[in-house]
């Protein structure tokens, strides 16, 4: 059974030029429509800087033109050479690793009750503070003018499983996460099941997905009142009640699409309760398109939606482990470039963890992920010779207090812009 699996994700190449053939990037570029002329820095050895920075905590350009051996360049000439490559080519890079991976990962991952689980979350990264950036992704709504920075809004669809990338949506920081979501469900099919928090609990979500045969797992949003004495009751707080579709449209939703929604949408409601220490929540609400209590029990649907967690673990992997919480690029494009390189490495490490876990006989999410990047520094993966990684301890339950023992520097928060600061330090003001 071990090499037949073994068989199965052979295609999971996980050093960087292995996986990142020149192939690859050739077809990315000429999806995206792009010529270059042969040159030191052409596409193949520029995207392979680009990931091997990321790799390295997103470290700066005069230190990635030394990360691919046989090149040199000076980080001038790095950065114009990605600047050459259009945003779509990085896209379609992603575009065409993630699909590629999920189909060979997608073998040997086990289903729930024979579906696919995929994940929804939202999140958001910082930028340098300048006027472009400002004008495109704007400021939180708490900072001061001058003193803050640029956000993006980020919402990925990754794969429950694997926790692979499947695809990364970046928005202005005020947009919100239900407005975009249907831009990623072109990725299910029908079968598929999708979690998510209650900001995708929407009637027309929750019904967009029923039309394409995905079954949502959500939990109820707080505004909806919950009575479980009005449904037709199929187990205890378990019933099955029917929604209506609103009179107001959705902004981002065309009136055409609107009215192609049915006028009434079955769901089932269920609550359960959580009694672990260290959960803020006692009740849980969730609304599903599974309604068969008998193939699909409350109990099942419960850890299933625990396991919705897992989305936090890989937004924490790659904004923290990884470093994409503050990006470096000063630039709109070069900001969307720097996140499809997020996301092309992050899906590589995550293929890696799959086939370690299948070596090494554990979980994919118990390999280190930081002890695989710490492997592609030191050049210690080649093609699919792996070395025995560090395996997380199973510890379920286990939580943390939000608390930071470290003290910060005791440097008073910037209240005006830098330059006033500067004006009034000269003046003796402060």
């Amino acid at each position: 059974m071990t090499r037949i699996i073994a068989k199965a994700v052979a295609e999971l190449k996980v050093s960087i030029r292995d996986a990142l053939r020149p192939e690859i990037i050739h077809e990315a570029c000429q999806e995206a429509k792009h010529t270059w002329r042969t040159r030191l820095l052409d596409p193949v050895p520029t995207i392979w800087m680009f990931g091997m920075q990321i790799v390295y905590a997103n470290t700066a350009c005069m230190h990635a033109v030394r990360l691919v051996p046989g090149i040199r360049a000076s980080d001038s000439a790095y950065c114009q050479a990605r600047s050459r490559i259009p945003l779509a080519a990085f896209r379609a890079l992603l575009r065409l690793v993630a699909p590629m991976l999920l189909r060979s990962i997608d073998r040997v991952s086990e289903r729930w009750h024979g579906h696919r689980v995929f994940l929804i979350d939202g999140s958001s990264c910082s930028m340098p503070d300048t006027p472009k950036l400002q004008a495109e992704f704007g400021l939180p709504p708490q900072q001061k003018k001058g003193c803050g920075f640029p956000m993006a809004k980020l919402l990925g669809l990754f794969h429950g499983p694997s926790g692979l990338l499947v695809d990364l949506l970046v928005s202005p920081y005020r947009t919100h996460e239900a407005s975009i979501a249907h831009r990623l469900f072109h990725w299910l099919h029908p079968g598929d099941v999708l979690v998510g928090d209650r900001a995708f609990a929407s009637y027309v979500i929750l019904a967009m997905l029923a039309g394409l045969g995905v079954y949502p797992v959500m939990r109820q949003h707080q505004r909806r009142p919950v009575d479980f004495r009005r449904g037709r009751r199929i187990g205890v707080q378990d019933q099955i009640i029917e929604l209506r579709r609103p009179s107001r449209r959705p902004d981002w939703m065309s009136a055409d699409a609107f009215e192609a929604l049915p006028e009434r949408l079955p769901v089932r409601q269920l609550r359960y309760r959580i009694e672990e220490n260290g959960y803020r929540t006692e009740s849980v609400v969730l609304v599903t398109t599974l309604l068969d209590a008998d193939a699909y029990p409350l109990d099942d649907l419960a850890t299933l939606y625990g396991d919705r967690w897992e989305v936090e673990t890989c937004f924490r992997h790659l904004k923290q482990t990884l470093h994409m919480d503050v990006l470096r690029c000063q630039t709109a494009d070069g900001v969307r470039k720097e996140l499809c390189m997020y996301g092309v490495i992050y899906d590589l490490i995550r293929a890696i963890m799959v086939q370690a876990g299948i070596r090494q006989e554990v979980p994919p999410d118990r390999i280190s992920l930081i002890d695989v990047v710490r492997c592609l520094e030191l050049g210690l993966i080649r093609g699919d010779v792996l070395p025995v990684f560090v395996v997380n301890p199973d510890r379920p339950g286990r939580h943390q207090p939000r608390a930071v023992k470290r003290r910060p520097k005791t440097y008073p928060l910037m209240s005006r812009p830098r330059q006033e600061l500067r004006k009034a330090l000269a003046s003796g003001a402060l």
